[in-house]
């Protein structure tokens, strides 16, 4: 017999930039009906300067850091949709 396999939740994040209060407000009235979290961006600035960016070669193979997409230059907040990490054993 097949094991019914369900596909794990997936949580939907709107992070909103700092200070854009308006938009803030009306994504969290748009979406008090819908299963998405609304919070503000915690970051209070850059943390990597020109001196901090000098990493050794075995700290850090590869910048991580994408160019954020086109909603946070234009609409002041970005999607994050996350599912459940799983538990390990």
């Amino acid at each position: 017999m097949a094991k019914n396999r369900t596909r794990p939740e997936m949580s939907v994040e709107l992070v909103v930039r700092r200070g854009a209060l308006r938009r803030f407000h009306k994504l969290k009235e748009k979406a008090a009906d819908l299963p998405v979290k609304v919070t503000w961006d915690r970051r209070e600035g850059e943390r990597r300067t020109e001196t901090n960016n000098k990493a050794t070669p075995d700290q850090r193979k590869a910048d991580r850091r994408q160019k954020p997409p086109f909603t946070w230059d234009m609409s002041d907040f970005v999607v994050v949709a996350r599912t459940p990490q799983r538990k390990r054993k």
